[in-house]
């Protein structure tokens, strides 16, 4: 064979010659790619097996942030978080719900604080009220909860009184609508309330002042009329029951 021939003969090689090297490197690429998948699988199941069934790394300590009524042995009980039981699986979401079925607490957050520490906050209800009952007093929060019990008037509070023939249901949230919508500077003088009917709500001020507040409906405006009425001296009674006409005397 001539030298004209070997050269043509290599030349049509190279096509074939490529496209083979092309595939075996595919070929590499892919068992590399499975290889690496495999180990990943591998690492991950290892890493879930460490931190969700082992204790390696494990819950050495809980930390409770907001508790002030309620003492943290409460908290720590109702958890119910075991001490030496894997961080990773711990239910964060099941925790806090069992923290919040003590009374006082309004609600729970809990959170990891690597590499071995859960840290419970808990924001406790704020007394708003008192209603009485059979027993004393039941203390309720803004929102109507009762959570707690007491024989005597905690001072500062409120004590709403409901008279047949209206009943607490329908007349505490109208009363504590009323706390709600005024500031800060009225409600802390509000002595009492009293109320035969859910419309017929009157609060009573610690000097013996008066308001016909009417209903638990439109909040708001009436606190706005209250506010608005205070500023002018010598009143001894106000009517806030309609918004649009609120009146003293």
């Amino acid at each position: 064979m001539s030298g004209g021939e070997g050269t043509r003969q290599r030349v049509s090689d190279l096509p074939a010659r490529l496209y083979a090297a092309r595939l075996r490197a595919r070929a590499r690429w892919r068992r590399l790619s499975v290889t690496l998948t495999v180990a990943a699988a591998l690492f991950g199941l290892i890493v879930y097996l460490l931190l969700w069934h082992t204790s390696l790394i494990a819950v050495r300590g809980i930390r409770v942030v907001g508790a002030k009524s309620v003492s943290a042995t409460q908290v720590l009980t109702a958890a119910q978080i075991g001490v030496g039981g894997p961080m990773a699986a711990l239910n964060t979401g099941a925790v806090a719900a069992r923290i919040e079925r003590i009374p006082q607490i309004a609600s729970a957050s809990v959170s990891r604080d690597w590499p071995g520490t859960v840290q419970v906050t808990v924001v406790e209800r704020v007394a708003a009220a008192m209603v009485p009952d059979a027993q004393g007093y039941e203390v309720v929060d803004g929102g109507g909860v009762v959570f707690g019990q007491v024989t005597k008037v905690i001072s500062g509070l409120p004590v709403i009184t409901v008279s047949a023939p209206a009943t607490a249901d329908g007349v505490v949230p109208g009363a504590l609508a009323a706390l709600r919508a005024l500031p800060a500077s009225i409600d802390k003088q509000i002595a009492a309330i009293t109320a035969s009917d859910p419309y017929a709500i009157t609060l009573r001020f610690t000097d013996g002042a008066t308001v016909n507040w009417g209903g638990g409906d439109d909040a708001a405006d009436k606190a706005r009329d209250l506010v608005a009425l205070l500023r002018i001296q010598g009143g001894r009674h106000y009517d806030v029951s309609a918004p649009d006409a609120p009146a003293m005397s």
